[in-house]
């Protein structure tokens, strides 16, 4: 479907081929950023963010999306070799994911490219950075992004089901920026301006002679090593989380001759910094270019939206988000947002709906204490689990959350004002209260105000033995709060519901932990249309679970489901009023000596037809997306 609103002017946007460098009348450029993905000036895009804050600190940067777009292979040839260096990155998600579903089935649909249709090359940073090599040669090419970082050090290819080298020594990089980019992609271009080397840069790895390993770093298992002995992973994992702060050591990990280094992260961006990232002069808008395709289809979930904060303390043991974004929240100030909340209101096609404000879990906005915005997270213990850390400023936090979304709401020109993004319930209870289990005046104010009639919220299981495996809440928590809430929406005679998300196929989960969630779903006739199906993402605590078997935090034993037909059984006891899955769940239910449970559910499913099957479809074509972290 070809979108018809009009676009920003093209001069607003950064030069994506040589003629509209010369409409700049730039004759170079500094910096070329390669990316899998369509340009989409909006700062939910990593690739047009950083290249929004170089050209503020004065550089000339063009971005080359999608280079094989054009059959050809021309489509390297619409941008000059530039000045200082080039950056590769796949995109806002890792290629294979995007590519594959967690069956490993090819997906029909890439939203964050033109039209919506698949191309992108599998592992594109690899793909990307050779054909720059061999394009621009001699011009130092730098990797990044979410599938890069997580892949800096030796990793677990799920695709392949085989442990892999470094992306780095893999892609014949130069550099390797782990981490939200921002800050170091402006002292790369200042550090190649004077002439200077890369070497020894925070949130960066080098590949580097033996000779050249510092003194005191911290010695990884081998990339040989670890081929021989998996549980090798199990002490990779520990060194990477003990050496993740700003004061870590330089960890070393060999590659045949070679070490791949990685240094220590910087320390978290200050508010001043990241009000910076999202004050720059962003159209909101797909490029030009791309409409004629039909525009690039991920705009439209985010463009009327505010993202608050970046970081996530839950450490979730499937999401990478503790290893790229980091635990400590980073937020924005109140003016921040408020300015682009005046911004939105301001565009010609404005609605008045802001769909979300909010950030990787809406109520973390201004949530942390002192060590987490040190950079520096309590090894000991976790910052939610079993419950909320006492240091946690929670109330205090969760005041703020509820003042900047009542500021946000009145902003001239916005009529409605929404929360979409998930949020933990286990942080709308009180500190202060705690014992007396008093749910904090934001939860009242989300549920009257900002609720656009559904709530997201990811309890991910209801099995203990999952639960604990994932880091998560225990299913009691959910249920407390899910009785809380359906109280609160009758007082106030409010049609709304919750929209949960669960996790099938994760590291500890048996045929009847995966009975146990399709008992609870079956008491509340609830089978949602989207479930996440487990992929062990590199550098994520469930990797090592899924790969060794073992917990490599407590080294505790986890059964790991393998295998298609398990994880089928699994994803129908979810979705079992999908008319398809009546048989798999009959099955499920028999593998786990669960005969109680046929007749209520053959039961419930006479109740209702089922869900139509081309409803189901288009669930199945966009889920266990969420779970790329």
């Amino acid at each position: 479907m070809q979108h018809k609103r009009p676009s920003a002017a093209l001069s607003a946007f950064l030069p994506r081929t040589r003629e509209q460098m010369h409409l700049r009348g730039w004759d170079e450029l500094d910096v070329l950023l390669v990316t899998g993905d369509a340009y989409v000036d909006h700062p939910s895009f990593g690739v047009p963010a950083i290249a929004r804050l170089l050209e503020k600190r004065g550089y000339r940067v063009g971005i080359l999306d999608c280079p094989e777009l054009e059959s050809d292979g021309s489509g390297w040839l619409r941008l000059p070799r530039p000045r200082l260096w080039v950056g590769v990155s796949a995109g806002t998600i890792d290629s294979m994911v995007t590519n594959y579903t967690a069956s490993k089935k090819r997906r029909h649909k890439d939203v964050y490219r033109p039209g919506g249709l698949p191309g992108r090359p599998n592992r594109a940073t690899i793909a990307y950075t050779a054909a720059v090599r061999h394009h621009f040669p001699g011009v130092p090419v730098v990797i990044g992004g979410l599938e890069a970082g997580p892949r800096r050090l030796a990793y677990f290819d799920y695709w392949e089901e085989k442990l892999r080298r470094s992306m780095l020594v893999d892609a014949k990089a130069d550099l390797l920026v782990w981490g939200m980019g921002e800050r170091t992609a402006v002292e790369i271009s200042k550090r190649l301006e004077r002439g200077e080397s890369l070497r020894g840069m925070p949130n960066t790895c080098e590949l580097v002679a033996k000779s050249d390993v510092p003194e005191g770093a911290r010695i990884a298992p081998s990339f040989e090593a670890m081929l021989a002995d998996v549980d090798t992973q199990i002490e990779l994992f520990n060194i990477l989380r003990e050496e993740n702060n700003p004061e870590g050591k330089v960890i070393a990990q060999q590659h045949g001759a070679r070490f791949v280094l990685q240094h220590p992260p910087l320390p978290p961006a200050s508010q001043e910094e990241v009000d910076e990232y999202y004050d720059l002069p962003y159209t909101r808008e797909w490029h030009p270019d791309h409409t004629a395709a039909g525009g690039v289809p991920a705009l439209e979930p985010v463009r009327w939206s505010i993202n608050t904060h970046r970081g996530c303390m839950a450490d979730c043991t499937f999401c990478s988000i503790t290893f790229h974004q980091g635990r400590a929240i980073q937020s924005r100030s109140e003016a921040s947002v408020l300015r682009e909340a005046a911004k939105l209101s301001e565009m010609y096609d404005f609605r008045g709906t802001i769909t979300d404000v909010g950030g990787p879990t809406a109520n973390m906005w201004g949530m942390g204490c002192k060590l987490l915005e040190a950079g520096k997270g309590c090894l000991d213990r976790d910052c939610l689990s079993p419950e909320p850390c006492p240091a946690l400023r929670i109330d205090s936090a969760s005041e703020g959350y509820r003042r900047l979304l009542a500021l946000v709401k009145q902003t001239r020109g916005v009529k409605h004002t929404f929360v979409s993004s998930g949020i933990r319930y286990d942080m709308l209870r009180s500190q202060k209260t705690r014992t007396k289990g008093e749910l904090l005046p934001l939860h009242h104010d989300i549920v009257a105000h900002y609720t656009s009639g559904r709530i997201k919220l990811a309890p991910e299981h209801a099995s203990p033995a999952v639960l604990e495996a994932m880091n998560k809440p225990s299913f009691d928590v959910y249920e407390e709060y899910e009785k809380d809430y359906k109280e609160e929406c009758a007082s106030m005679g409010k049609d709304q519901h919750l929209v949960n998300y669960f996790i099938v196929g994760h590291p500890g989960t048996t045929m009847k932990d995966a009975v146990l969630l399709f008992e609870k779903l079956l008491e509340r006739n609830y089978s949602p249309e989207q479930v996440q199906e487990f992929i062990p993402l590199p550098m994520t605590r469930a990797c090592v679970q899924y790969t060794t078997g073992k917990d490599p935090i407590t080294l505790k034993e986890l059964y790991v489901p393998r295998g298609g037909r398990e994880r089928r059984l699994q994803k129908a006891l979810v979705r079992w009023k999908e008319p398809d899955n009546k048989n798999l769940v009959l099955e499920a239910l028999h593998e786990a000596e669960r005969e109680d449970l046929v007749e209520p559910f053959l039961r419930a499913l006479k109740r209702g037809s089922g869900r139509p099957r081309a409803q189901a479809v288009r669930a199945a074509e966009i889920e266990d997306l969420d779970s790329c972290g």
